[in-house]
C-alpha cells in the first residue's frame, strides 16, 4: 500500500512538472504568435473551436462519456469557468502591463492555493511549503527583474485575477473525476466564448487567415497548452493542489530558457541565480515535501 502511494505521488510530481515545462514552452511560441498578428485572447478563441472536436474524437476512443451525469456538471463546470479566466485574464494582463511585472504578479498563485487548500481541508499551513515557495518566488522575482514602469491598474487587477482564478482551478482539478479528455472537452467549450468575448472587447477576433503568418509558432503555442492542460489534469489525480501548484513554479524556468533558446534572450548572471534559486526550492519540495507528505504531519 504504501509504495503504490509513494508511486502514485512520483507519477502525479512527474506530470506536474511535464506539464509545467510544456506550459513554459508555450510562452514565446504565444509571444511569436502574438508578435504575427494574433493576440492572446484571439489565439485561445480559435484554440477552442479546433480542439473541441479533437477532445470530443479522443474521449470516444478512450471510452469517456462526454455527457455529464448530474452530480458532475457543477464540479466540471467550476473548473472549466476559472481555467477559462486564467487563461483570459494572464494573457489579456501583458497587454497592459510590462511581462515581467504580469508574470510576478501571477505567479503569486501557488501562495493562494496553499491557502486555499489549508483553509478548505482543515489543516495547519506547511511550513515546509512557505519556505519552499518564498525561496522560489525570490528566485522568480530576481529572474525577471520587474519594473515600476509601466504599470496599469487594470493589468494588475487582471494578472491578480489570473492568479486568483489559477488557485481555485487548481482545487477544482482535484474534484472532478478523472476524465481527462472529457473534462479538456468541457473547459474549451467554455474558454472559447469567454476568449471570443474579449478578443471581441479588443477589436477582434483575427482572421483565420493569420494562422499562415507563423504556422509553426501557432501550432506549438496551441499543441503544448494542450498536452500540457490533460498532464495537469491527471497530475490533479494524483497528488496535492498545493503541491501542484509550487511544481508549476517550475514554468517560468522553461519559459525563460525557451525564449533564450528559441528568441535569443540571453540571460544576465543575476537572472540566471534567480533560475537556480527556482531549482533549488523545487528540488527541496521534492524531496522535503515528499518526506512530510508520508510522515501525516504537514503543518509540522
Amino acid at each position: 500500500m504504501f509504495l503504490a502511494a509513494r508511486r502514485t505521488l512520483l507519477i502525479g510530481t512527474v506530470m506536474a512538472l511535464a506539464s509545467a515545462a510544456l506550459y513554459g514552452a508555450n510562452v514565446p511560441a504565444a509571444r511569436m504568435a502574438s508578435q504575427a498578428g494574433l493576440p492572446g485572447a484571439d489565439l485561445i478563441a480559435w484554440r477552442a473551436v479546433l480542439f473541441l472536436p479533437a477532445l470530443a474524437c479522443l474521449a470516444m476512443v478512450a471510452g469517456q462519456r462526454l455527457r455529464l451525469l448530474p452530480g458532475e456538471i457543477a464540479p466540471t463546470l467550476r473548473l472549466a469557468l476559472t481555467a477559462s479566466l486564467t487563461a483570459t485574464f494572464y494573457l489579456s494582463s501583458v497587454d497592459h502591463l510590462p511581462v515581467p511585472m504580469a508574470v510576478v504578479l501571477f505567479y503569486m498563485f501557488p501562495l493562494f492555493v496553499i491557502l486555499l487548500a489549508s483553509r478548505i481541508e482543515g489543516r495547519r499551513i506547511s511550513r515546509v511549503q512557505m519556505g519552499v515557495f518564498a525561496v522560489a518566488f525570490a528566485g522568480l522575482v530576481i529572474a525577471v527583474g520587474p519594473s515600476l514602469a509601466g504599470l496599469s491598474s487594470y493589468g494588475m487587477l487582471l494578472a491578480l485575477g489570473a492568479a486568483i482564478a489559477s488557485a481555485f482551478m487548481f482545487i477544482y482539478a482535484g474534484r472532478v473525476p478523472d476524465a481527462p479528455f472529457r473534462n479538456a472537452f468541457w473547459t474549451q467549450a467554455v474558454m472559447g466564448p469567454v476568449a471570443f468575448l474579449f478578443a471581441w472587447m479588443q477589436g477582434g477576433p483575427a482572421h483565420p487567415a493569420i494562422f499562415w503568418a507563423a504556422p509553426i509558432a501557432i501550432a506549438v503555442a496551441m499543441g503544448a497548452y494542450a498536452i500540457a492542460y490533460l498532464f495537469q489534469l491527471m497530475a490533479a489525480q494524483r497528488i496535492s493542489a498545493d503541491r501542484a501548484g509550487l511544481l508549476f513554479l517550475f514554468e517560468p524556468v522553461t519559459a525563460i530558457a525557451a525564449a533564450g533558446f528559441v528568441l535569443r534572450e540571453t540571460l544576465s548572471p543575476l537572472q540566471i541565480a534567480g533560475v537556480m534559486l527556482i531549482l533549488v526550492a523545487l528540488a527541496a519540495e521534492i524531496l522535503l515535501g515528499t518526506r512530510e507528505s508520508f510522515s501525516g504531519r504537514p503543518g509540522e
